[in-house]
């Protein structure tokens, strides 16, 4: 009987063995080549990609269509399971491939109508840019036909194979990054849900413009919602395996350039590291394309042609996020037969189109009805619990209206070219017209010394009201009346003090911010990145890459002010919980090295401290709040910087007002005791207590999850740290943005420019290309991008792309 058992279980080990030797080989086989030759249809004359260290390639094409025809092939032959998945989800076809589970998603992006902007950004084009879009798609579709029968190891998984790529395909991923890169639509539902529950007064409180700055006079004005409050009915939330993992979430950022006049050698410098949530794979993929007319490296966004973010042989340029105000929720009341909407003047007729949505094993595909008015598309149908960004669920009058800048046809192609090609900061800063949908700081740095900042976008021009927060569509004088000119955007060459930092705060003069928005992420890093480069005497490249590695806060050192105020009450109050912050917090530096202790209670006490402060008041509505912090400067920040809230008093108890060392003794005291639950043994340190999981978009699934993701793996950092690990204080365990990429440029000699990845350029599960960055992306370390190809010696193959004969 032992023998029989002992031969069973030999023989499922080798089953076990053969079947990952399969899985191993499936999954290699589809990893492109480095080196050699490959005849492809459609390519007009030659190119040759040489592939330095971490397999990043320098293109080089007789002609720029070329080019982008090699650029679209080798980003797809490392990326094409990446890029299916965010041309599916921006494009509301995930229901195609993965069945009825996926149609929250793509109902929800196809009413904010991301495919539909891409098909008008393609018709208004120039011809020019509609054939580089056409010859990136062709190089795409070159790829799928060559890796016929050898796709990426997710399509077996999946059980589908990719579409043929169309130049749609690559705006519809544009739209996508613009869409994320604007948040007000979350504050102004958040409003909503808040005024619903206090009331308008009250709820203003909880949106602070910034520092010291309240919500504007004019929100005061608006109507109250209360009266007008709906119930949401309950839906079932949207499936969790869906393969669907967040791949392009939108977080934060920091650029900052310095010109000739405060560097060592009096050439500019340019640091950028933009803020997004971590993927697998990462997002960014590096390269460099030489063709006659172009010459550029960095990094591009895998589906998109030509490089996004990087240099040409003139200048450098980077882009942070400007939170500027492109969304603006209208509250509508409708007629009883539903099909028009109050004016002061009358009724408006509600425009309504359709769209199929091809659904997996279903013979008809569903139609999608989407509503709209004047003041915006009705979301009310796609904003319920099962929508796929986590909104929040509100429902006010009888619907809501979104409006955006989708009007305007997206020109961001041209915008690229334009400044992928630019020779002068201001020709940069003239291209930045061209992004109109998505509005970012763009920093750049030249040859020259000089330096320039530019904020893109194309900004409405609004009626009554500022645009904060959600306005009454049944009143005069609400609404957008136009667009703002271009010129009217925030920019400037070369200013008074030779330096240009942003963090996604208000970069602003109060009186001209108003006309570009009213929610800023906070102060604190651009603050620490002020304190460092005045620390510094004349930076060099080295500093600047040792600045991006700086984890001390400045958000925890406000923080710390407003407990060490607190301490004498707190003492008398409770002894414990005084002795808790002078040993655990008030000795501490504010910085969040891996094994801060310290670090890891302060992660923990900030859920606490909106717990206590807030949760009496908004109970189930508390969450609406936080979801908040890691977007916009936020009233617990206000609260414990002046000393004043009107939240202070703990409407559960007695006492008429609770004092800031009450409040402090409840948060110290959750949370110690949650430390203690988290990691009852061994060191409290940060990098324990949280870690950093680069979700694959099989992460919903535990055994695929395993195989695809990677991590969880603990590091430093926080919130407000430039080197960012930012966690939502919802779930203080798991960072949720962090430096998608970090570079250094060097203008005055490109070869000195540094940056790193995340991961590594491959998508493909057993690639040595796959991570093969992630040890220096921890360790803040770099490699040299390419300029004129891969530096001499460092060659890891050459690979030539034939045109293909037709016989």
């Amino acid at each position: 009987m032992r023998r029989w058992l002992l031969i069973a279980l030999i023989v499922l080990l080798l089953l076990a063995v053969a079947a990952a030797g399969i899985v191993f080989w499936l999954g290699k086989r589809a990893e492109p080549r480095y080196d050699g030759e490959l005849a492809l249809s459609g390519l007009d004359a030659p190119a040759t990609l040489t592939f330095g260290p971490h397999a990043v390639p320098s293109i080089e094409a007789a002609s720029v269509e070329d080019a982008l025809f090699a650029q679209g092939y080798m980003v797809a032959a490392e990326r094409m399971w990446q890029m299916d998945m965010l041309r599916r989800l921006a494009g509301g076809r995930l229901a195609e491939v993965f069945g009825a589970d996926a149609l929250p998603a793509d109902r929800f992006y196809r009413t904010m109508g991301l495919p539909l902007a891409a098909r008008q950004a393609y018709a208004a084009l120039e011809p020019e840019y509609q054939r580089l879009l056409r010859r990136y798609a062709a190089g795409v579709n070159a790829y799928m036909a060559q890796a016929a029968g050898r796709l990426p190891l997710e399509y077996l998984v999946a059980g589908f194979e990719p579409a043929p790529w169309r130049p749609e395909d690559s705006l519809v991923i544009g739209e996508y990054m613009a869409w994320i890169n604007s948040v007000n639509l979350r504050e102004e539902l958040s409003f909503l849900k808040l005024a619903v529950r206090l009331g308008n007064a009250k709820a203003l409180e909880l949106f602070p413009v910034d520092v010291g700055v309240a919500a504007p006079e004019t929100a005061y004005d608006l109507p109250s919602y209360r009266p007008l409050a709906r119930a949401v009915p309950d839906t079932p939330a949207i499936a969790q395996a869906l393969p669907v993992a967040p791949m392009l979430q939108g977080g934060a950022s920091n650029v900052w350039a310095v010109n000739g006049g405060h560097t060592g050698d009096g050439t500019a410098l340019l640091a950028n590291d933009p803020h997004l949530e971590p993927s697998m794979p990462a997002i960014w993929y590096e390269l460099e394309l030489i063709a006659p007319g172009l010459h550029v490296a960095g990094l591009a966004l895998p589906g998109v042609p030509l490089v996004l973010l990087g240099h040409n042989e003139h200048l450098a340029w980077g882009m942070t996020t400007v939170t500027a105000d492109t969304q603006d929720i209208f509250v509508e009341e409708l007629d009883a037969s539903g099909q028009a909407v109050q004016r002061p003047n009358g009724w408006e007729r509600v425009q309504v189109r359709s769209e199929s949505i091809p659904v997996k094993d279903r013979v008809a595909p569903e139609t999608l009805r989407i509503r709209s008015t004047s003041h915006g598309v009705l979301i009310d149908g796609v904003i319920g619990p099962n929508n796929p960004e986590g909104l929040p669920t509100v429902r006010v009058a009888d619907a809501l209206a979104l409006r955006r800048n989708l009007e305007v046809p997206e020109r961001a192609l041209a915008g690229l070219w334009r400044i992928n090609t630019a020779t002068t900061v201001d020709e940069a800063r003239a291209a930045g017209a061209d992004l109109r949908h998505v509005s970012q700081n763009l920093v750049i740095a030249h040859r020259n010394g000089d330096i320039g900042w530019q904020v893109t976008g194309t900004l409405p021009e609004r009626g009554r009201g500022s645009g904060m927060l959600p306005m009454p569509g049944w009143e005069a004088g609400y609404g957008w009346q136009g667009w703002q000119p271009f010129a009217a955007n925030p920019g400037a060459t070369n200013p008074g003090d030779g330096r240009l930092v942003n963090a996604n705060n208000r970069s602003v003069p109060l009186p001209q911010a108003g006309d570009v928005g009213h929610s800023w992420l906070p102060p604190y890093r651009a603050e620490r990145i002020h304190e460092l480069l005045n620390a510094a005497d004349s930076p060099d490249a080295a500093e600047l890459a040792d600045m991006q590695a700086d984890r001390e806060s400045i958000r925890a050192r406000v923080f710390m002010a407003s407990l060490r105020r607190a301490l004498p009450a707190l003492k008398a109050l409770d002894p414990k919980a005084a002795r808790i912050a002078e040993k655990d917090l008030l000795h501490w530096r504010a910085n969040f090295p891996p094994d801060s202790h310290a670090g890891a209670l302060f992660g923990l006490l900030l859920p606490a401290l909106y717990q206590t402060l807030y949760g009496d008041e908004l109970g189930e509505d508390l969450r609406v709040l936080m979801q908040l912090d890691t977007n916009t400067y936020g009233p617990l920040d206000e609260a414990l910087r002046s000393g004043r809230s009107g939240f202070w008093d703990d409407v559960e108890t007695p006492q008429v007002q609770e004092s800031p060392a009450e409040v402090w003794r409840e948060a110290v005291l959750s949370a110690r005791a949650r430390l203690d639950e988290l990691l009852p043994t061994g060191p409290q340190r940060l990098d324990r207590l949280r870690g950093v999981t680069f979700r694959h978009a099989f992460s919903a699934q535990p055994w695929l999850g395993r195989l695809f993701s990677v991590g969880p793996l603990g590091i430093g950092g926080d919130n407000a740290t430039v080197n960012v690990a930012n966690a939502s204080v919802l779930a203080p365990q798991r960072i949720g943005y962090i430096p998608s990429m970090r570079v250094v440029y060097t203008p005055a000699d490109w070869s000195g420019t540094r940056g790193s990845l995340p991961l590594g350029q491959s998508g493909h599960r057993f690639s040595r290309y796959r991570t093969d960055q992630l040890d220096d992306w921890l360790g803040v370390a770099t490699h040299a991008w390419p300029w004129n190809g891969p530096q001499p010696g460092t060659e890891l193959g050459t690979l030539r792309l034939l045109p293909k004969r037709l016989d």
